[in-house]
């Protein structure tokens, strides 16, 4: 079995590591591969013991390798690690082996500092009355196919962000995945239960405010987002957001993709319930009508 390569290669790396060790500093790695190899571990006794285990390589800033043992990667014990290869993940230093010039780390100890922290934010925001304004870094955990939950993790702490508010469009696809970084916003919280319910709409730029000066009649350009022989024909404005549209009689059919201008018909109005409502004409396509092509067409060309 190969031999692990060294944690560091130079007394000037190892005095940063012995540092970031004793101030208990959070360390960002990426998962580098998984291995099962025989590691030193001291016990309560101060003895080392080489014991065998399954192994997560981490690639730590500055040329650093770290080594985190699979039991000490997080608190929820996982099937398969493979799947973290590639990944970003937060690390603290548990152990600076000198003898085999290793260092250990835990993510699991990282997990419930990042925590402790992200609580203590969360809790003075919310008795200054300043939850709603504060921006929040999350990564993507998984995406249920049933009920589209998004599922997120802040500073190590578990949320999810509901698929109405996901985007400002409600007609917009979950587009993301698994690793994913993007910014949200918390809309509530319980600790006890450990719940956050995020939004990543509330964190995007609210389109209503420049589509809440559009008047009857005001020109604005869009792209055809549907046409449907049931639900007819959306268009997505410049902002995002899709509303339902007609077309003047001397218009082709759009096709889905198409550039448009469109007058407004029925002003864009916001709902109590967050809903855009408004209603647009085709008037013409800017850049031309889409050519249809000839399913037999390949054969003179």
């Amino acid at each position: 079995m190969p031999e692990l390569i060294k944690s560091w290669t130079s007394e000037s790396a190892l005095q940063e590591l012995s540092r970031k060790h004793h101030f208990n500093e959070i360390l960002e790695g990426v998962v580098r591969s998984v291995t099962t190899r025989t590691l030193k571990e001291r016990g309560a006794d101060n003895e080392l013991r080489e014991i065998s285990k399954d192994v997560l390589v981490i690639a730590l800033p500055g040329g650093i390798t770290g080594y985190c043992p699979a039991e000490d990667f997080s608190d929820v014990k996982h099937r398969n690690y493979a799947r973290f290869v590639g990944q970003k993940e937060k690390f603290m230093i548990s152990q600076i082996d000198l003898n085999s010039e290793f260092v250990l780390l835990s993510g699991k100890a990282a997990a419930i500092r990042l925590k402790e922290d992200f609580w203590t934010q969360v809790e003075d925001l919310k008795e200054r009355n300043a939850l709603g304004e504060k921006t929040f870094e999350a990564v993507v955990t998984s995406i249920n196919e049933n009920n589209r939950v998004v599922h997120i993790k802040i500073s190590g702490q578990e949320a999810y962000i509901k698929p109405n508010e996901w985007s400002w469009n409600r007609r917009e696809g979950i587009d993301t995945q698994r690793g994913e970084t993007i910014e949200v916003r918390i809309m509530r919280f319980d600790k006890e239960q450990g719940i956050v319910a995020c939004s990543r709409r509330l964190a995007l730029p609210d389109p209503y405010r420049f589509l809440s000066t559009l008047k009857k009649g005001d020109i604005i350009a869009g792209k055809v987002s549907q046409v449907s022989p049931i639900h007819g024909i959306f268009v997505q404005l410049e902002n995002g957001l899709d509303v339902k549209a007609g077309k003047i009689s001397r218009l082709d059919e759009p096709d889905v993709g198409e550039t448009v201008s469109c007058r407004v018909v029925n002003e864009i109005t916001r709902e109590g319930n967050g809903l855009i409502r408004g209603r647009v004409l085709i008037l013409d396509y800017p850049n031309g009508k889409r050519r249809k092509k000839d399913l037999g067409s390949f054969l003179f060309e």
